[in-house]
């Protein structure tokens, strides 16, 4: 072969290499692609086993993974018992209002859904029996300071021997009957709104007032001017929000854990999702047969009077309350299963290198993020138990094992 032939044969096999090198470099590039990113990042690649099989991580993966250190603490804890049922208002708390006396309703003092105190008019009724029991007030008045001369003048007599024992108990009984009516009298304009020691010859009421026997709001008023109404008749619904009820439905097989006295955690079925707390003052003493459930009450402050009576209500009942060792639930890793642990570190913060070890433990309640939790084994006095980044840690570790 001459020379010229060799030469060509050369460059056309080098050409046919680099042609081929130029087939397979994008599928090894992306194959390199795939690689790092299903592998650490570099600043993950960092972190390394430590001696004794701990997991060392730097300052700056600690930093960019967020972590956070804590310690056990003591937490206010329960077992929950779920249960629903509805607002409703205490018998002391709700109010139909009836006059003391018929007659004819001459003004209405308030309006739906207005806020009044206790004693304040609602309205004004007169008759001319009012007239007359005043009448009577005032003469009995007159009697009993005639009949009070007449009872000391005799007491004088008797004692004097002028008058017979007789007519001085007579006039004894007079006086003291007298004095009686006078209260009788007295209870009864005071239950109608009227001060009786204002009431004189001059001054005679022409109308008396039908007062809120609590404080409350107006829901309903059946009053209307001119109408001639009984004594039993109903002219208004009064009604305090200030305390409710929770009248919850409980099912038998969790009853004999309600206490009275526990928390109860609650929010609106149908308004909002804000958490409202009450406290348990009765469980029921018969189990309903439709649904198989116990009716326990809750007592309920509603101080901005912004719930009405019938919201229905979600809640739960904080059963075995008390206080236990407690950790937030992203520092349990393997939660749920029966191996649960957690991450800890002994040291010194501010170093540029971390190592961690792991700690069984035991789990119990949870809530409001908090989980009850016991150590198999005590952890060492300056331990910082890892709070939120124990996800990182246990990712490098499978890592490093692999």
């Amino acid at each position: 072969m001459n020379p010229t032939s060799f030469i060509k044969i050369i460059s056309r096999q080098f050409f046919l290499l680099i042609k081929k090198i130029r087939l397979v470099f994008p599928i090894i590039a992306m194959l390199l692609l795939i690689g790092c990113g299903s592998g650490p990042t570099p600043v993950e690649n960092a972190a390394t086993a430590g001696s004794e099989g701990k997991i060392m991580l730097t300052q700056e993966q600690m930093e960019l993974a967020g972590f956070e250190f804590g310690t056990i603490d003591k937490v206010l804890l329960s077992g929950d018992v779920n249960a629903r049922g509805v607002l409703a208002l205490p018998p002391e708390a709700h109010a139909m209002v009836s006059p003391l006396m018929g007659g004819v309703i001459i003004s209405i003092e308030v309006t739906l859904g207005q806020t009044v105190q206790k004693g304040q008019p609602l309205c004004y009724i007169t008759h001319p029996n009012l007239i007359n029991l005043q009448q009577d007030y005032l003469i009995n008045q007159q009697q009993i300071r005639f009949l009070e001369n007449e009872y000391q003048r005799q007491q004088k007599l008797y004692d004097e021997k002028v008058s017979s024992e007789k007519k001085y108990l007579q006039t004894q009984t007079d006086y003291e009957t007298a004095k009686g009516r006078a209260n009788a009298l007295s209870i009864i304009l005071g239950q109608m709104g009227l001060d009786a020691r204002t009431i004189t010859a001059e001054n005679i009421y022409s109308r008396v007032p039908v007062v809120s026997p609590i404080r409350g709001i107006v829901n309903d008023i059946m009053a209307s001017i001119g109408k001639n109404v009984t004594e039993n008749e109903q002219l208004f619904e009064i009604s305090c929000r200030k305390k409710l009820l929770v009248e919850l439905e409980v099912f038998e097989k969790d009853i004999m854990k309600i206490k009275e006295g526990q928390r109860v955690s609650f929010t609106l079925s149908n308004v909002d999702t804000t958490e409202h707390e009450a406290v348990i003052i009765s469980r029921g003493a018969a189990v309903r047969q439709a649904g198989r459930v116990v009716l326990v009450t809750a007592s309920f402050e509603n101080s901005d009077e912004n719930l009405l009576p019938g919201m229905f209500v979600a809640s739960e009942i904080h059963t075995g309350e008390q206080l236990f060792d407690a950790l937030p639930e992203s520092a349990i890793m393997n939660s749920g299963s029966d191996n649960p642990y957690i991450f800890f570190t002994t040291t010194p913060d501010g170093s540029d290198e971390v190592y961690f070890n792991r700690a069984a433990i035991a789990t119990g309640y949870d809530e409001e993020g908090f989980v009850r939790v016991k150590l198999q084994q005590p952890l060492p006095a300056n331990a910082r138990v890892v709070i939120k980044g124990g996800y990182y840690i246990s990712a490098h570790q499978q890592q490093t094992s692999d």
